[in-house]
């Protein structure tokens, strides 16, 4: 059903759409929308012909433009749709007279060469479907065009016809006459076009009438499920009122059946229960006399393994304190042994250094003994010349020493220049390295600035290329015409922000403002409406509300009342005993339920549900009693209520209903000999004759009063 609705919905609003000629130029739908007032108006173009749906978008880019060329019939019709819009200042729009349009067609020979290359589908025109009479149009617009499936495929088709004649491939890529190629993304898509709204419209009416049949066929399965379930309803009646007595005797039946089974349920679980425990004994006493041989025979085992182990434990203890003694001596004597080890070794490391020293002294007196003999043999030998070296080499001495003083103090002027020269040096180098690290950072920092510069040239290169093809402006005309008056980094968020609006936006609808027009007045209108809803819902809210405690607080009220007269009423009705009427849910009045609790004359306090047939039935009449004492009603009518009781409760009910003669009128249909005995008028069916059935009336106050008794037929 949802489906059916939704379908309906955008069937319609495709109808609006094209009825208002919405997706056409200003020109155009002006002609179309005033085409009864005008003369010769064939109609559009996009109206005239009916596309495939595989072939909806390349046709579409074929045509461009022209899908909304007019079609009229001759020259005249042209010229006066063109006043027309000159009159009433409603745009422009191209006109197509059947009479001076002529169909353009493909040769043979171009048809049998492209016909064998993979991927032609053939030519525009031939795809589409039209009527006669505008043929000559379709085929001046479409008649040279081929269609291919790829633009592989249209590019082969393209130099196989030497680039003479446009093609065109599925996905609405163009190859046009003279080599040429045009494509790319279609940013509205296939959605807004006039072949898809069309194709579009077409197929929801076919579903229309696909559902309308499938709901005409469930509506006739509906009607006969519904007579069925009618006719079973009054069967189901039928045999409900006929099962009732039935039912009645059933109930007895499976009361006392359902108390034996129960019995019977209760006597079976005790006896499995008792079996259960039996079995549950005499296996705990089979096992516990098995696990009792089992532990004294390891109790038995274990007190050998213990006697055994007491022995061995004692051989132990024995030995150990054997072991301890010897171990306590051969400790001792390893002691003593060690102790005189250590005095051993030490005494020989003392004499060894002695003796090492001793060695050491004798081999520098015997050294001392050999140079004293070798000294003493070369005085003896020289012993003639030592006068004259002495003299000459004092000589030489003193000439040695002004040299050497000499030399000590050039050294020292020396060492003082070289000094000083280090110094100079040192301050050199520092300066020098200095400007090194100087130069460095420059280089560095020049390094940087140029490649700053290059990336600010390439990224401004990039900045005017953009704002050339994307805003058709240069930067001169940019800087003229918009001049900044915010700060950069925001302006670039609000650029952002734009942008993303802008896509948002979708397609460019060149009939929005109609179309908002129009939504807005249905919104306007809608809104309203949901307005006065709403304000309808909250003031059905607050009288519900209202409602709801107006209820608790008269249910409350009525209740309390009832539930007292109840409490009288009861025991009147019994002769005795207590019952009372209790909430099953106090705190929510309008959901809660109400239980009887009653106590009849020497029985406990129990629910309704408990109570024999009987009790259960005076126990209604008391509370039917208590609601009319509380609510008192001119006329009630009451059928066979008393049928449960017995004989003395009978006696009680038609007395009791004498109490309300003055306020209420009761009709009583009963059987009983009490109940007619307290009534004021008896009427009775009688059947005299066969299928004959008469009224007799008798009224019984007069005989109280003492009158005769008088039957009225």
């Amino acid at each position: 059903m949802n489906q059916v609705q939704q379908a309906k919905a955008r069937q319609k609003s495709l109808q609006e759409i094209q009825e208002n000629y919405s997706g056409f130029y200003q020109g155009v739908r002006a002609v179309l929308k005033h085409k009864d007032q005008l003369t010769g108006i064939v109609g559009a173009v996009a109206e005239l012909m009916d596309v495939p749906k595989e072939y909806t978008l390349a046709i579409e880019t074929a045509l461009g433009g022209a899908a909304q060329h007019v079609v009229v019939e001759t020259e005249k019709d042209g010229r006066a749709g063109i006043t027309f819009l000159k009159q009433q200042h409603s745009g422009r729009a191209t006109f197509l007279p059947l009479t001076t349009i002529k169909p353009r067609t493909v040769s043979s020979a171009v048809r049998d060469r492209v016909s064998n290359i993979p991927g032609f589908l053939g030519i525009a025109s031939e795809l589409v479907h039209f009527s006669d009479d505008v043929s000559n149009v379709v085929q001046n617009l479409l008649g040279v065009t081929l269609l291919a499936e790829t633009l592989e495929s249209a590019n082969q088709l393209a130099k196989a016809v030497n680039y003479q004649y446009r093609v065109v491939s599925l996905d609405g890529d163009v190859m046009n006459s003279g080599g040429s190629m045009t494509g790319g993304a279609n940013k509205r898509g296939n959605q807004g076009s006039l072949f898809s709204q069309t194709q579009e419209l077409q197929t929801l009416t076919e579903q229309m009438e696909r559902f309308e049949k499938q709901l005409t066929v469930n509506e006739k399965e509906v009607q006969q499920l519904t007579d069925e379930v009618k006719q079973l309803n009054e069967q189901l009646e039928h045999l409900r009122s006929t099962g009732e007595t039935s039912r009645l005797k059933q109930q007895e039946l499976q009361n006392k059946l359902a108390n034996q089974e129960e019995t019977i349920t209760r006597l079976t679980k005790e006896q499995r229960l008792f079996e259960f425990e039996a079995r549950e004994l005499h296996q705990f006493l089979t096992e516990y006399q098995a696990r009792k041989e089992e532990l004294t025979e390891q109790q038995q085992e274990l007190d050998q393994t213990k006697d055994r182990l007491d022995q061995e434990m004692k051989q132990v203890d024995q030995e150990a304190s054997q072991m301890e003694q010897l171990r306590g001596e051969a400790f001792e004597r390893f002691n003593q042994v060690q102790a005189d080890q250590a005095v051993v070794s030490e005494q020989l490391t003392h004499l060894t250094e002695q003796t090492a020293e001793k060695q050491s002294q004798l081999d520098e007196l015997l050294a001392r003994e050999t140079a004293l003999r070798q000294q003493l043999q070369q005085l003896n030998d020289h012993s003639t010349d030592h006068q004259v070296t002495e003299e000459s080499l004092a000589v030489q001495l003193e000439q040695l020493a002004e040299k050497k003083e000499q030399l000590q103090t050039s050294i020292q002027e020396a060492k003082t220049s070289r000094q000083q020269l280090q110094e100079q040096v040192d301050q050199i180098d520092t300066g020098l390295a200095e400007e090194n690290k100087e130069q460095q950072h420059l280089l560095t920092e020049q390094t940087k600035i140029e490649v700053e510069k290059n990336r600010s040239e390439i990224k401004l290169d990039n900045s005017l290329q953009y704002l050339q093809e994307e805003y058709s402006l240069t930067f001169e005309r940019a800087n003229e015409d918009y001049e900044l008056t915010i700060d950069k980094e925001q302006a670039k968020i609000e650029v952002k922000r734009l942008k993303r609006d802008i896509e948002r936006l979708g397609p460019v609808n060149l009939n929005a403002i109609e179309q908002y027009e129009q939504v807005n007045e249905r919104h306007e209108f809608l809104v309203s409406q949901r307005d006065d809803l709403l304000d309808a819902k909250e003031q059905l809210f607050e009288t519900m509300g209202e409602m709801d405690e107006e209820v608790k607080a008269r249910f409350s009220e009525v209740f309390e009342a009832i539930r007292a007269q109840f409490k009288v009423v009861f025991p009147n009705m019994f002769g005795g005993g207590r019952a009372e009427l209790i909430l099953t849910n106090p705190e929510d009045l309008l959901n809660t339920g109400v239980e009887i609790e009653a106590q009849p004359p020497g029985k406990k306090l129990q629910n309704l549900s408990l109570l024999s047939g009987g009790e259960r039935a005076l126990t209604a009449i008391a509370l039917l009693f208590s609601i009319i004492r509380v609510r008192p009603v001119p006329f009630c009518v009451l059928d066979e209520v008393e049928a449960a009781l017995d004989d003395a409760n009978v006696s009680r009910f038609g007395h009791y209903l004498s109490e309300f003669e003055d306020e209420t009128q009761f009709i009583v249909v009963t059987h009983r000999k009490g109940t007619m005995e307290a009534a004021d008028v008896l009427y009775g069916v009688t059947m005299q004759e066969s299928g004959v059935s008469k009224i007799v009336s008798v009224r019984l106050e007069e005989v109280k009063e003492g009158g005769a008794i008088v039957a009225e037929t």
